[in-house]
């Protein structure tokens, strides 16, 4: 359970971590606060590093980190009060789905009664309640995903950490995994690491953008819209001309109109004539950002 007397937020200080030469983070600095907080970033920017060390994997090389008041260094206090979701939860494939949950259950040190009580609960809360008697391996990746948020609730975490949970999921899946997750971070902090816009999105206001292991961005998701204001056109074109705009701009993106092209991209000024200023998603945000040169950071 959940003791009331800890704290609500992780405090991550100068924090690098190293493997033999290569410098996977570079002193972050970082508060997380209760509710919802995305971690964004392209494949190696250290995301999952960060999540590594956070859930004790992994030591930080240098620097120091507290989850609700608590040591990173303290493994076992730590993962009392934490759950996590890994990118690849494909464990245990010739159990039933209740067999998994009964199982951790009891690793987590949950009675009989309390056990069938949570297992139920969580299964109901994730949409599994009627498929406890199905093998892992017989599931989709959606139901797995969803079999994986419930196995990570069993302790009723103050932490919950999720890494890339929609990857390869179909849209309804997706939009089903992160309405979950928003509803069970109103008492908690739930970390979402991914690389999928939409779900920072769809999900976070408070997010960090990680390019090779330092942050990029520290905000809101306003604050991010915001630095792309007035950066992205939309310009239509004979499909002939997109490859020209490609050339002379990061495109964000792109819509087919019979003969012509809607084209999105960033431009710092008005490039063409026709061209309009677009309304900023957080799509374009995220492309304008990580257009910016190596070492500018944003932190607000």
């Amino acid at each position: 359970m959940i003791d009331k007397n800890l704290n609500d937020k992780i405090v991550i200080k100068n924090v690098s971590k190293t493997y033999g030469e290569k410098k996977a983070l570079n002193n972050l600095n970082l508060t997380i606060n209760q509710g919802m907080f995305g971690l964004l970033g392209r494949n190696g920017a250290g995301k999952t590093t960060l999540m590594k060390i956070l859930v004790t994997l992994h030591q930080p090389t240098n620097g120091n980190v507290k989850l609700c008041g608590i040591d990173i260094k303290d493994k076992n206090k730590i993962r009392d009060i934490i759950g996590y979701l890994p990118q690849d939860f494909t464990m245990y494939n010739n159990m039933s789905v209740y067999e998994v949950m009964d199982y951790l259950g009891v690793l987590v040190g949950l009675n009989k009664k309390n056990r069938h009580k949570k297992i139920v609960e969580l299964l109901e809360k994730v949409n599994l309640q009627n498929n406890h008697k199905t093998k892992v391996k017989a599931m989709s990746g959606g139901m797995r995903r969803r079999l994986g948020i419930a196995q990570a609730l069993l302790n009723d975490p103050k932490v919950l950490i999720v890494d890339e949970p929609t990857a390869g999921l179909d849209p309804e899946e997706r939009i089903r995994f992160r309405n979950i997750l928003s509803e069970i971070a109103g008492n908690r902090i739930v970390i979402l690491s991914t690389h999928i816009v939409g779900d920072i999105e769809a999900t976070c206001e408070n997010i960090v953008v990680l390019d090779k292991g330092e942050i990029k961005f520290s905000g809101t998701v306003t604050q991010l819209l915001n630095l792309a204001k007035g950066k992205i056109y939309t310009l239509e074109v004979a499909k002939n001309e997109l490859e020209k705009v490609k050339k002379e701009h990061t495109v964000t993106g792109v819509l087919m109109k019979g003969a012509k092209v809607e084209v999105r991209f960033i431009s710092e000024t008005q490039p063409y004539v026709n061209a309009m200023v677009g309304q900023v998603n957080v799509e374009d945000a995220y492309m304008y950002l990580m257009s910016k040169k190596e070492g500018d950071s944003y932190v607000f």
